[in-house]
């Protein structure tokens, strides 16, 4: 048969193919893939031979871990045997077949390093199999990795030495492929770095899956006193939470959607419900008393915090000197107030922390 009809065949069958690649069972194939040896019958089951899936895998990308990881041991006996020849007999069969199987390790090399790239590019982007299924994975292939680095430097050696001055055509496709060969050598180290780095950082996705599953349970479950706890203690940090209550309650604001989303009925309802105590008024008149108005420049009070770089606004207004006549409880009503109107200046930056009177310490830029 011609590789043209071999084409033909291959075209003609081509269903009947991709069903055996795709594991489908087939109880009957043409009698000419049999002939081709393209099709093998074992025991009333027909099957792809492994030499074609070997060939479409390779050339579709598919990794085949028997191609990727198959040593090299016979290939290097073969070598040591046709070297021995060829020095005893200096015949020149031997020598084309010396070149020959360089060749054939060459391509080798170069096939197994563009597939395990190909799989560790399929490892870091499967998200179908289970995180436990994939570290399995990746930890077989990290080990069958490292079994090619004995393997690497065994023929890379030979290359470099026990060939060399062998005869000029050897001397010069070593010389062609020896860059080759070395970079293909050392990439095995960072394919290993990166297989770890992976394995790494899946362990890390595995945990965090643990957590997110342990507290949607306790979601579903209604046991939310975890979280309850940990947004109380977390006040300061998380998002809307207030400082731990003394009836345990974690409070939050009503939305701007969700308020716009009632409607006025719905409001009024809600309102009807709420009793709300008359304050009584006292008839009684009193006598009208003079009230004393004090002017705090508050000017004057950014100019000594912008000259002071207070780290903390609040307590530099109270303990101003404009705030001298005040004390007790006017004191830190009124430096609270001037407290609130500097607040509003652009160059004031808030922190997340607060002083000891439970006001947010703000400084000045």
């Amino acid at each position: 048969m011609k590789h043209i009809d071999l084409i033909k065949l291959l075209q003609e069958n081509r269903e009947t193919i991709d069903r055996a690649y795709k594991n489908e069972e087939l109880v009957s194939v043409d009698d000419a893939l049999l002939d081709a040896t393209l099709f093998l019958k074992i025991n009333k089951r027909y099957k792809l031979n492994k030499n074609y899936l070997n060939f479409a895998d390779s050339i579709l990308q598919r990794v085949d871990y028997s191609i990727i990881f198959g040593d090299y041991e016979k290939e290097y006996k073969q070598l040591v045997k046709l070297k021995r020849s060829y020095i005893e007999s200096n015949q020149e069969y031997y020598k084309i077949n010396i070149q020959k199987l360089i060749e054939n390790l060459y391509e080798k090399f170069f096939n197994r390093d563009r597939e395990i790239q190909v799989l560790i590019v399929r490892l870091e982007s499967d998200r179908s199999l289970d995180i436990d299924i994939l570290l399995a994975e990746a930890n077989n292939t990290l080990e069958k990795i490292y079994e090619l680095i004995d393997g690497n430097e065994k023929v890379g050696e030979f290359f470099r030495s026990d060939l060399r001055g062998l005869h000029g055509d050897i001397d010069e496709l070593l010389q062609s492929i020896s860059v080759d060969i070395l970079k293909y050598i050392e990439n095995i180290g960072k394919y290993i770095d990166q297989i770890n780095s992976f394995i790494v950082q899946t362990k890390k996705r595995r945990e965090l899956n643990v957590k997110v599953m342990q507290l949607s349970h306790r979601l579903l479950d209604e046991d939310s006193s975890s979280l309850d706890e940990y947004l109380r203690l977390h006040h300061e940090t998380c998002y809307f939470t207030q400082l731990r209550s003394q009836k345990n309650r974690v409070q939050i604001f009503a939305d701007d959607n969700d308020i716009s989303k009632m409607n006025r009925k719905d409001l009024q309802e809600i309102l009807d419900l709420v009793t709300v105590k008359r304050a009584t008024k006292d008839s009684s008149i009193k006598e009208q008393s003079c009230e004393k108005l004090d002017i705090i420049d508050v000017d004057k009070i950014i100019e000594d915090i912008v000259k002071e770089k207070s780290e903390d606004i609040y307590l530099s207004i109270k303990y101003h000197g404009e705030l001298s006549g005040y004390v007790g409880k006017h004191l830190v009503e009124e430096a609270f107030k001037v407290y609130l109107h500097i607040g509003t200046k652009d160059e004031v930056v808030f922190s997340k922390q607060f002083n000891e009177h439970g006001v947010k310490v703000a400084k000045w830029v």
